[in-house]
């Protein structure tokens, strides 16, 4: 699939970005390739526990969106995002575990 192919199908920028131009900031373009998720990010916030706000309130979104467009309760969807955000967690402390110290 070419870029523009891909970016007809791209989100597009949400309302309420009221904030000055300088403080608003793209930090994260996430794509689903059939088998896992392929993404571009921007490491930009100042204190890296930002990002775990920010993966809270995108999971809470979800489950809601899951809810909304796909039927499902948004507790089940909630608890389903967590458990998977738990099992991939669990893999990825692992590899972090298992790399030589630089």
């Amino acid at each position: 699939m070419d870029a523009a192919a891909l970016e007809q199908r791209s989100l597009p920028v949400p309302e309420g970005l009221n904030a000055p131009e300088d403080q608003v900031i793209e930090l994260a373009r996430v794509w689903w390739n059939g088998t896992g998720p392929i993404m571009n990010i921007r490491p930009a916030l100042a204190e890296p526990g930002n990002i775990g706000v920010v993966l809270a309130e995108l999971a809470w979104h979800y489950s809601h969106a899951y809810a909304e467009h796909h039927g499902f309760d948004q507790a089940a969807a909630f608890k389903a995002i967590r458990d998977s955000w738990d099992a991939a967690h669990a893999k990825a402390a692992e590899s972090v575990q298992s790399e030589p110290a630089q």
